[in-house]
C-alpha cells in the first residue's frame, strides 16, 4: 500500500513538472511580448525592459529545473528531490523579487515611455521626407492602435507650419477606392481617429506588464505545491526504504 502511495505521488510530481515546463514557456513568452511592446512603443529607444530579461532567464531556469525534477521523481532519489525543492524555493524568491521590482519600476518605465513617445512625435513632424524612420514608426502605431497623434489629431494641426494628420490616422472605409481619394476625403471631412496614441500605448503596455506580474504570482502558488509534493515523495521513499530494510 505504501508503494502504491509513493507511485501516486511520483506520477503526480511528474505531471506537475510537465506543468512547470509549460509555465516556464508561458513566462518567457509573456516577458518577450512585454519587452517587445516596450521596445516597439519607445520610439526606437531601447530601455525599461530589464525586469523582462530577468524573467526570461527565470523561465529558462524553470524549464531546466522541471526536467531535473522529472528525473529525480522517476529515479525516486530523495537527494535529487531535495535539490529540486531547493531550486524551486530559489525560483520563488527570484520571482517575488522581480515581481516587486517590476511593480515598483512600472510607473518609472511608463513615464520614460511617455517622454520618448512625445519626443519621437516631434521628430516625426520635423523629419525630412527622405528620413522616414519616425514617420513609419508613428504610422505603424496609429494604424495598429487606431489612434492619432499624442493626445489627438490636433497635435498635427497645432504645429508650425500646420500639418494635416497622417493618412494612418484615417480609419479604413472598407472600399476599394484609391488611397489618394481616401486620403483626400479623410482630410477634407476630418474623419481622423479622435483618441490620442499616448493613452492607448500606456494602457497596452500596462496590461502586458500586469499579465506578467499575475502569471508570476500564480506560478509561485504552483511551485509551492511542487515543493510540498517533492518533499512528501522524498520522505515516502526514505520511509518505504527503511520499512523494507527492517522487514
Amino acid at each position: 500500500m505504501e508503494g502504491f502511495g509513493t507511485n501516486c505521488i511520483k506520477y503526480l510530481l511528474v505531471v506537475f513538472n510537465a506543468l512547470f515546463l509549460i509555465f516556464g514557456i508561458v513566462i518567457i513568452s509573456a516577458a518577450c511580448v512585454d519587452m517587445g511592446m516596450i521596445k516597439g512603443f519607445a520610439g526606437m529607444e531601447a530601455s525599461g525592459h530589464e525586469t523582462d530579461v530577468v524573467l526570461i532567464v527565470i523561465g529558462v531556469f524553470i524549464i531546466i529545473v522541471a526536467g531535473f525534477g522529472c528525473f529525480g521523481a522517476w529515479k525516486e532519489s530523495p537527494k535529487l528531490l531535495y535539490i529540486f525543492a531547493g531550486c524551486l524555493i530559489i525560483i520563488i524568491l527570484l520571482e517575488l523579487s522581480v515581481g516587486i521590482a517590476a511593480a515598483a519600476l512600472r510607473p518609472q518605465i511608463e513615464g520614460t515611455l511617455k517622454t520618448q513617445l512625445r519626443a519621437s512625435f516631434i521628430k516625426n513632424k520635423s523629419t525630412k521626407e527622405e528620413d522616414s524612420t519616425y514617420r513609419e514608426f508613428w504610422d505603424r502605431i496609429q494604424s495598429n492602435l487606431e489612434c492619432c497623434g499624442v493626445t489627438g489629431p490636433d497635435n498635427y494641426v497645432a504645429s508650425e507650419p500646420r500639418l494635416n494628420p497622417s493618412f494612418s490616422c484615417c480609419p479604413s472605409d472598407g472600399t476599394d477606392r484609391a488611397d489618394e481619394i481616401k486620403r483626400s476625403d479623410c482630410i477634407s471631412l476630418s474623419k481622423y481617429y479622435q483618441e490620442g496614441c499616448e493613452d492607448k500605448v500606456l494602457s497596452t503596455v500596462h496590461s502586458a506588464g500586469l499579465t506578467v506580474i499575475v502569471c508570476g504570482i500564480l506560478f509561485c502558488f504552483l511551485e509551492v505545491a511542487g515543493i510540498v509534493l517533492a518533499l512528501w515523495l522524498a520522505h515516502s521513499i526514505k520511509t518505504h526504504g527503511k520499512t523494507r530494510e527492517t522487514a
